[in-house]
């Protein structure tokens, strides 16, 4: 029987293949054939029959659904076969007739026996390293997991089985998918957030669900573009250019159009790129620049912003509008990141569970020298990674 813990290997291999195959779409149902015409009086050909869909649950669990002829020392969850019971009748391998007369060539005793999965066995395979996958694609698993038998099959008999390095590399196997089956289950019970906590979220957290929208003036500190005569560009100093971005700033407060506002401190700039639009559109908290963010909020609708002032241009925010999402619209958003703290909380807790010491004599002082990063174990959480966030607005913490 495929053990979870024991199929290692086709963890890695099927689930990889599983993924490629997933992002191409099965196999479109081809079109029946059109009848060949007739002469008259003839017979008119009979089309072929139509491919009938497989019924998996026609076929018993104990069916054998894949036979390999020539794989004879490694079992179904990876481990080799003692010698002396590689081809026994006991064993799932089943030894074919031969020839007792006459001595069987090199090419008859390499598929001296057979191999046989049953559908429970192949099933359990499936539910471990794809068990999102459709039915339509479980002919090319099964085709890639022969082809990791018959591979390991032949490890064996070059006898891989027993080098050194085989047993370490065996051990961080096994670590790895023990720490990537715990992630998964830790993502299971994080997701598993109800109706009641997404409301008490949004009742304590209501600056988080605020949208506003604005209009932009934006002037860049980038030369102007040159012109066609190869005379260099004109760039105005830095204290002309804060002075432009003043003057925008005060027609804006004073209601001009700020489409022209925009054109005109073009001009002034002696840029002849055309202006992006001021329609800025609806923003929520997250989705501006954090030093920007506070004091854009902060505003009444049809109050304008300060200048500010970064390394690529100057900004002016006009506050058209302000309104809170009510709870229905963001429950969604919400949960991901309720989900998302849960499971930030879950690593935390795991993770300061133990505690490390590290001989400086062997590994020096931490910090002391600039080091490469090290190489990344497969399967192993990446500390130094930033958790992904679904969620396209950053999640204040629950009051």
């Amino acid at each position: 029987m495929i053990q979870r813990h024991s199929v290692l290997l086709c963890t890695f291999v099927i689930a990889t293949a599983y993924a490629g195959l997933a992002q191409t779409s099965p196999n479109p149902t081809p079109a029946s054939p059109v009848p060949p015409r007739t002469s008259l009086g003839a017979k008119p050909t009979q089309p072929p029959p139509t491919a009938t869909t497989p019924s998996i649950e026609a076929v018993p669990e104990n069916t054998p659904i894949i036979t390999i002829e020539g794989v004879c020392d490694i079992s179904l969850n990876g481990t080799p076969k003692a010698a002396s019971t590689a081809h026994s009748a006991a064993s799932r391998s089943t030894p074919l007739r031969t020839t007792a007369a006459k001595p069987a060539s090199n090419a008859q005793q390499s598929i001296s026996c057979k191999t046989q999965v049953t559908r429970a066995e192949f099933e359990k395979l499936i539910k471990a390293v794809a068990p999102n996958a459709p039915a339509t694609v479980n002919r090319q698993i099964a085709t890639r997991y022969v082809q990791l038998l018959t591979a390991a099959n032949e490890g064996v008999k070059l006898g891989i089985n027993k080098d050194p390095e085989y047993e370490e590399q065996l051990a961080i196997a096994r670590l790895q998918v023990l720490a990537q089956t715990a992630e998964r289950k830790l993502q299971t019970e994080a997701a598993n957030v109800s109706e009641a906590d997404e409301k008490a979220y949004y009742d304590q957290n209501p600056s988080a669900f605020e949208e506003v929208t604005l209009t932009r003036i934006f002037l860049p500190r980038n030369p102007a573009t040159p012109t066609n005569t190869g005379a260099a560009p004109v760039q105005p100093a830095a204290a002309d250019t804060q002075a432009i971005a003043d003057e925008a700033h005060k027609q804006l407060v004073a209601g001009d159009d700020p489409e022209k506002v925009e054109k005109t401190a073009y001009e002034q700039l002696k840029n002849t790129t055309t202006p992006p639009s001021t329609k800025f559109g609806s923003r929520r908290r997250g989705s501006l620049p954090p030093a920007q963010e506070a004091k854009i909020f902060g505003l009444n609708p049809g109050e304008v912003s300060e200048v500010f002032s970064d390394s690529i241009g100057y900004t002016i925010y006009k506050l058209d509008s302000k309104k809170e999402l009510p709870f229905e619209q963001v429950k969604d958003d919400i949960k991901r990141r309720l989900t998302q703290q849960h499971l930030e909380d879950s690593r935390q807790k795991i993770t300061g569970a133990s505690k490390a010491e590290y001989n400086d004599a062997y590994f020096g002082p931490e910090g002391a020298a600039a080091r490469p990063a090290p190489p990344r174990i497969p399967g192993a959480p990446n500390a130094g990674a930033a958790p992904a966030n679904p969620s396209t607005t950053q999640s204040p913490a629950p009051k």
